[in-house]
């Protein structure tokens, strides 16, 4: 991936993002010993001074797996890539422990505590190799039950004095323990990947990992970037301040960066903007990023505005990079379903496929129509599809996020998907790609811009 050009400033953390094959990013770590010692920043080679970095006590260096053009950091920054699997799942490269071992960690929004899976798990990941599988007898130090620090509710239940910390984050469940963290590149055949050290990183160990990243995914954990709890990434690097862009994934755009970057210039690279208010969410659910959804729009029509819906229970909109596709609530998809429906039919005598066969398990997409039908028609045209938030924020989804053409289907789908109950609606990574989103926890802000990777 190239680099085009990165800026960041004192306080700041830039970590690049791999995208997998699916959605989901990743980034790289580190865990265990020997303990780096973190007040020194490594030079690079010669012919890239500029692309040291230095994060508060913690070691890191350039990417000099990436052509970087011009990446310009200083004290307290970092820069880190995010790489996508053929699924909707971005993933990160981590290294953990001595010797180092390399895992791959999708990127999450809506956990706080990092995680990956152990090589004991009772329930595990469809891995394509037990050997990814972190083996915690390598320098792991479990935290106590009775630390009043990380082990406490909701992520860990606390237990007796001497026994190890359980962690629940309801898909995964295991230890609580420390090791040595790093944030790394891909390889480079020039000169070895840089990585970013953290000592003493809390990080949990899954025994029993009820996700799905697909099969024979090569994703064994996640990077948690939720907020609320002292375990949570952020919490631990005293950090209130992120920001992401996933590439498109259309042709165009194959030598565009994923970029993860931390700190309080994080995403202020970009131009221009949209903000919009974070806001709270129920107590029961804290790790989440919620905004007020103000309306979505079809073709710049209104055809469901949530306020009219609060006083049935409607549980709120939250962004969610950690989510393939995005899940909207029952009421709100029908709608969108219907006005994509009804624009298809009125203007090109298009009808959906009836019943839907399930073109992806999960998800099963509700609704969609046969390619040679589509492709019968030389003047189609998709409608437009927006989601209005609160302070003006508007988020205009291109075709490309909008459908999918499932080729071995022979069918295009609405890539999304209604959902029922008390889970909140959730805009995910693949309705993100194209934007960089830069979250403000200090400030309680959300801002994104297209174009921004």
């Amino acid at each position: 991936l190239i680099i085009h050009t990165i800026t960041a400033y004192s306080n700041d953390t830039a970590v690049i993002v791999t995208p997998t094959l699916s959605t989901y990013y990743f980034v790289e770590v580190r865990i265990g010993l020997p303990r780096v010692d973190a007040k020194y920043c490594i030079p690079l080679s010669a012919n890239q001074p500029h692309q040291h970095i230095h994060v508060g006590k913690t070691l890191a260096s350039g990417f000099p797996s990436l052509t970087i053009h011009t990446t310009t950091v200083s004290s307290n920054d970092t820069a880190i890539a995010v790489m996508p699997t053929l699924s909707a799942y971005y993933f990160v490269e981590a290294r953990i422990g001595l010797p180092r071992f390399r895992v791959k960690l999708a990127l999450s929004t809506s956990t706080p505590t990092t995680w990956v899976q152990s090589a004991d798990c009772v329930v595990c990941l469809d891995v394509p190799s037990k050997s990814m599988n972190f083996d915690p007898a390598d320098g792991f130090e479990p935290v106590l039950g009775d630390d009043s620090k990380y082990c406490v509710p909701p992520v860990a239940k606390t237990a007796t004095l001497g026994d190890p910390c359980r962690y629940v984050l309801g898909f995964s469940q295991g230890i609580l323990g420390n090791d040595t963290f790093s944030l790394v590149s891909p390889p480079s055949t020039s000169s070895p990947p840089p990585s970013l050290e953290i000592n003493h990183f809390i990080f949990g160990v899954g025994k029993q990992n009820m996700v799905n990243f697909g099969a024979h995914s090569p994703i064994v954990g996640q990077l948690g970037l939720g907020k609320g709890h002292p375990s949570s990434t952020l919490s631990q690097l005293n950090i209130s301040r992120f920001s992401y862009c996933l590439p498109p994934s259309n042709s165009n755009h194959q030598n565009t960066t994923a970029t993860l970057e931390f700190g309080p210039k994080a995403g202020l690279t970009t131009a221009y903007y949209y903000n919009t208010p974070i806001v709270e969410g129920p107590p029961d659910n804290p790790f989440d990023y919620y905004i007020n959804l103000i309306e979505i729009a079809i073709n710049n029509a209104s055809v469901y505005t949530p306020s009219k819906q609060r006083e049935r229970g409607e549980p709120g909109f939250v962004i969610d990079v950690g989510a393939t596709v995005t899940l909207l609530y029952k009421e709100a998809y029908i709608r969108v379903k219907d006005a994509v429906m009804e624009y298809l039919s009125s203007n090109f005598g298009l009808y959906p496929v009836y019943p839907s066969r399930p073109v992806s398990k999960p998800p099963i997409y509700e609704l969609c129509y046969y390619n040679q039908d589509l492709e019968s028609i030389t003047t189609l045209t998709y409608p437009n599809i927006s989601f209005h938030f609160e302070g003006g924020a508007v988020l205009q989804l291109p075709e490309s996020q909008a459908f999918h053409n499932f080729v071995d289907e022979l069918q295009t789908c609405l890539v999304m998907i209604p959902r029922t109950g008390t889970e909140p609606s959730r805009l995910g990574a693949s309705q993100q790609r194209g934007w960089r989103f830069t979250y403000d926890i200090l400030q309680s802000e959300l801002s994104f811009a297209p174009n921004g990777c």
